[in-house]
């Protein structure tokens, strides 16, 4: 029984350090894009299309083995965070695709181009969705304490 205990025990502190690298990923992508917009050098925009492409494959991967070490309970909070976190806010959010081309929201974010447009919503969709599924997921480990 306490063979099986560690062996789970490992599988989760190894799925939490995949999960903490892959922030530590991301924020130093963020804080290195960061530095090079404030010295004045703009990656063109093909070097970072080909970075996430590279990187969604072993995102994937980190994801699945993340995925497979956690346990039940963990599996639970996150279903139910993505389904009513992520489902809900993009209820929330599909009144705003109907002010496209709309004065008020034009004048609410200013004048861009049509695929400026398209990535301000891709973006503003993938953050509230991450922000309700971050509430959501802290509402249901709350809940079951």
């Amino acid at each position: 029984m306490s063979e099986q205990t560690g062996t789970q025990a490992r599988r989760q502190a190894i799925a939490l350090r995949l999960l903490v690298a892959s922030a530590l990923v991301g924020a130093v992508g963020g804080a290195g894009l960061a530095l090079l917009e404030e010295m004045g050098v703009t990656p063109p925009a093909s070097f970072l299309g080909y970075a996430l492409l590279a990187l969604a494959p072993v995102m994937i991967v980190i994801s699945v083995i993340y995925w497979r070490n956690i346990d039940e309970a963990a599996r639970e909070a996150h279903k139910f965070a993505w389904f009513w976190g992520g489902s809900g806010s993009i209820l929330l959010a599909a009144p705003l695709a109907m002010l496209v081309g709309d004065a008020r929201l034009t004048a609410l974010a200013g004048q861009h181009t049509p695929s400026e447009w398209f990535a301000i919503g891709v973006f503003s969709l993938l953050f509230v969705q991450l922000s309700a599924y971050s509430l959501v997921w802290a509402i249901w480990w709350l809940r079951q304490r």
